[in-house]
């Protein structure tokens, strides 16, 4: 009888084991195939172990505030920050609130880390937290909490109060419909800006499991990607929205603020952070004080500020991005969308049924009439509080429009489209929803109008060649003025014959970058891109500067240097560059579409933001994509795919086949194999 129970029970667990499948192809990125998406989950944990472990549970301690415990004093501001905005707190308090499946999905996910690390203990550094599922909630909340920070820090800014520094965000997305394509299906591109170093440093990976089945970039230590597309649809994000996020100024005095006739006491907690010093660690105690508005954030002459975020609660990111990534259709994807979780960003979808559509997205307060939501409001006298959210329908937004295609390069949506009907009167009743004016467009999207409005049966390959457009806008309104301040300078003649593109191999692209550089501040007043013209300098300053940049390039430069000879790409700590073409050269006044921001290296400007995570995506029945990243899938510097991308592609202005739903495709491409029990 013992027997019998033994194998019952052996049977029992075999019969429910798991097979996880990590194939990964040329440049080492993984394709999980499993049956469930918790059994995909386990996979996409373990393979970001694999690659990166250390900076994974780096993003975990990030998102928890407790990065100086195990890295010191400079991160004790970091981690009060995140304190403030009690992002461990909320993620603990509410996990249990998650839908099981879900919740599956990060134990799963969690699950493939940990199995990871226990085969390999060498990997696992002494300062590794201890994983629990929550944290992913929390790493979600800190990795968009940078936006609503960000846009309530600026409304302290425009009051003369100097908020907490934010990082830049940015990005650029388009979409065309599918009249304008060869294939007759819409085309998206997929192309945040960010760092290519830290929690920004997207993870490349295709996952199938159940009904998730994704192609595209997930922030690394949560189980699947954000941005990419899945069998039916397409999802892109680009910084800029509605106005989410509101300062108070208040009135403190004795443990107490007022609001209205009352003085109401201060919610005050204190927080003891753990601060690794030499070989021991001590605590720190810190003391945060908040309103009913949100924390307080700075002080000035008597007075302190809060900050009114309305995500301070919010949990259900994931159930966001996961409704999302499953959506089969627009509307489907559109609901998802209304939970309102998402920071305020400009979302576009395209899908294989034919639609593109965008959305200005965002978490929106409703403010009474009157109020300046664009600097500090008065929190005692109450006129100004929030009455609830504004819902989805309310938001900008617009599908299929007749112009057959859409970008948002960080713009308005006034600038978004030729004759674009998204202007902001519509929205005059309530302005912060739509949040802009109609400002034109700057360089990158202005000639991103231009490439896109041109654009007729346009193939993948002539995409890629948009989003990797290395043209510089109007660059032949300076060719003019070059011929006509030195028609007789060899010189200036190359610049003036140059095709106006900054391509790795010209010569003349690093000659134009000199002439621009030497206009001092004249070269660089690009923003908005009519702020200056050429003909507003004279024949002497043209002639001077164009003498200054032949110098330079005569006496700086080897006879056959071009401009992928000064501007770069390859990783951090590295032996090796390559040329590139393109970037935002803000001393010269140059933007492409190709967005890259590059700095200081020995003799070289070397990349280190920008294009993160490429994709170029055909919404056929099923999607065809392709992607790349700026430097490698993998931290492991003898792994063969620690800057192969940057070399092999990101150089070149390239992407790889994805080969997405097309497993007999990707056969042909493996290079290493891995099977998992979950």
């Amino acid at each position: 009888m013992k027997r019998f129970a033994l194998i019952v029970a052996l049977s029992t667990v075999l019969w429910g084991a798991e097979k996880v499948e990590i194939l990964r192809d040329e440049y080492g990125v993984p394709h999980i195939f499993a049956a469930t998406a918790a059994g995909a989950a386990f996979g996409s944990g373990y393979a970001q172990a694999e690659d990166r472990l250390e900076e994974m549970l780096r993003n975990y301690r990030k998102a928890e505030g407790t990065m100086a415990e195990a890295f010191g004093p400079d991160f004790v501001f970091h981690d009060y920050r995140q304190r403030v905005w009690r992002h461990r707190q909320v993620a603990q308090e509410h996990y249990k609130d998650l839908d099981p499946k879900l919740r599956a999905i990060c134990e799963a996910f969690q699950a493939g880390v940990k199995k990871f690390m226990q085969e390999h203990p060498e990997q696992v550094p002494a300062w590794a937290p201890k994983l629990e599922p929550w944290q992913i909630i929390a790493l979600g909340r800190y990795i968009i909490w940078g936006w609503p920070e960000g846009e309530a820090g600026g409304d302290l800014q425009r009051g003369g109060i100097q908020p907490d520094p934010v990082a830049y965000h940015g990005s650029n997305e388009m979409l065309l419909a599918p009249f304008r394509t060869a294939m007759h299906a819409p085309i998206a591109v997929v192309d945040p800006h960010l760092s290519w170093y830290g929690e920004f440093r997207f993870y490349e990976m295709r996952i199938y499991g159940g009904e998730l089945s994704f192609s595209g970039a997930a922030i690394l230590g949560l189980p699947f990607p954000s941005l990419g597309h899945n069998r039916y649809l397409s999802i892109a994000m680009t910084t800029g929205g509605p106005d989410t996020s509101d300062a108070y100024e208040e009135e403190v005095k004795d443990g107490k603020y007022r609001f209205k006739d009352e003085w109401r006491p201060l919610d005050v907690r204190t927080e003891r952070i753990a601060v690794k010093v030499g070989s021991e660690v001590k605590w720190q105690e810190v003391r945060i004080e908040s309103t009913h508005h949100g924390p307080i954030v700075a002080h000035k002459d008597g007075k302190a500020y809060s900050l009114a975020i309305p995500y301070a609660n919010e949990f259900q990111l994931l159930d966001t991005s996961w409704r999302v990534a499953t959506a089969h259709n627009l509307t489907e994807a559109k609901k998802a969308l209304a939970g309102l979780q998402l920071m305020a960003q400009n979302i576009m979808i395209g899908t294989v049924d034919g639609d593109i559509y965008y959305v200005r997205n965002g978490r929106v307060p409703i403010r009474p009439a009157g109020c300046d939501t664009s600097k500090p409001m008065s929190g005692p006298d109450g006129r100004c509080e929030w009455q609830g959210l504004h819902p989805f329908e309310d938001l900008v937004q617009i599908a299929n429009p007749p112009q057959g295609y859409m970008q948002n390069c960080n713009v308005s949506p006034f600038a978004m489209m030729k004759d674009s009907p998204l202007v902001p009167e519509k929205w005059a009743a309530h302005p912060y929803i739509y949040n802009d004016a109609r400002r034109p467009p700057h360089q990158r999207a202005a000639m991103m109008v231009d490439l896109l409005d041109a654009a007729r049966d346009v193939t993948a390959e002539q995409m890629m060649g948009i989003a990797f457009s290395p043209q510089v806008w109007h660059a032949e309104l300076w060719q003019e003025r070059i011929r006509k301040a030195a028609p007789d300078s060899g010189f200036a003649r190359m610049i003036a014959q140059w095709n106006r593109r900054s391509d790795a191999d010209s010569r003349a692209a690093l000659g134009y970058y000199l002439f621009k550089t030497a206009l001092g501040q004249a070269g660089r007043a690009v923003d908005p891109p009519d702020s200056l013209t050429p003909d507003s300098l004279s024949d002497a300053a043209v002639r001077e500067a164009l003498a200054k940049a032949e110098q330079r390039l005569g006496s700086e430069f080897s006879p056959d240097a071009v401009f992928g000879t000064l501007f770069r790409v390859g990783r951090q700590g590295g032996t090796r560059t390559w040329p590139v073409s393109g970037g935002t050269l803000q001393e010269a006044g140059m933007a492409t579409p190709r967005a890259i921001s590059f700095s200081k290296v020995g003799n070289e400007m070397v990349g280190h933001s920008g294009q993160t995570s490429t994709q170029i995506v055909i919404l056929t029945k099923p999607p065809q994509s392709y992607m790349v990243i700026p430097l490698g899938e993998s931290d492991h510097q003898d792994s063969g795919h620690w800057d192969d991308q940057a070399e092999k592609l990101f150089s070149k202005g390239q992407a790889k086949p994805t080969y997405f739903a097309n497993r007999k495709e990707l056969e042909k491409h493996v290079k290493g194999r891995k099977e998992l029990v979950f």
